[in-house]
């Protein structure tokens, strides 16, 4: 999103008010890039959640008296104005007071959906954190004890990452590897090969049966294997 303007267009254009120039900027930007589909409907969720919980809104007094000055004013019989040819500019008198009425509220509702935009951002923020399942996995080897392994996993988008602090380097053939473990799948899925210079890593394993799986790092033949046959090194159980 390399334009400054992209998110005071998408606040407008929740709002139904940004104009073609505008809509055609924003639908550009779209196209080169995903991300700015992604900011458009947050804030369009936003918009909807401020109008649905904001109280109603009456017009003021002088909205009702400007708009009765504009309506044509009675003739004798022979010059009234037929109700049906009236009729439209009564209309645009109407709609004319109403985009004067509305456009002394943009800039407070753009502040305002910019606000429920933040705060919704801040509420999924919170709850992608609050899901996280983040472990410590356990040395099965004394020669690992001064060895550290963390791993924070989204059950929502089943993907991880690992933290690795003082590994040593695995044996000359032997290349360290990541499982998940799913008490549902019939064998330890792996995740992927680990290098001992790595201080993080991704991973991602798709199905998982639980939010909450346990994980393992085994001494594998160079090149890992489709299933655990070296040494556990580490390892942390499913949660219950």
């Amino acid at each position: 999103m390399s334009s400054p303007h992209l998110e005071e267009w998408a606040a407008l254009h929740a709002l139904g008010l940004l104009e073609e120039a505008g809509t055609k900027a924003l639908l550009d930007a779209v196209e080169n890039d995903p991300s700015v589909l992604q900011l458009m409907r947050e804030f369009e969720e936003a918009a909807a959640l401020m109008a649905y919980e904001a109280p109603p809104l009456m017009p003021p007094p002088e909205l009702k008296r400007e708009l009765l000055r504009r309506l044509p004013s009675r003739r004798s019989a022979a010059k009234v104005i037929h109700f049906a040819q009236w009729l439209p500019y009564a209309l645009a008198a109407c709609l004319m007071g109403l985009a004067i009425f509305q456009a002394e509220k943009i800039l407070d509702l753009k502040a305002q959906v910019r606000s429920a935009h933040a705060d919704l951002v801040e509420l999924r923020n919170r709850n992608d954190l609050a899901e996280l399942r983040l472990v410590t996995l356990e040395a099965k080897d004394t020669a690992y004890a001064s060895a550290k392994v963390m791993v924070a996993w989204d059950p929502t988008l089943q993907h991880g990452m690992i933290s690795l602090q003082n590994l040593p380097p695995p044996p000359a053939g032997h290349d360290y590897q990541l499982w998940l473990l799913d008490p549902s799948a019939p064998a330890p899925m792996s995740a992927g090969l680990l290098k001992s210079t790595m201080t993080t890593a991704s991973f991602a394993v798709h199905p998982v049966s639980t939010s909450g799986p346990g994980f393992a790092i085994s001494l594998e033949p160079s090149g890992g294997d489709a299933t655990p046959t070296g040494a556990i090194l580490f390892a942390v159980a499913p949660a219950q």
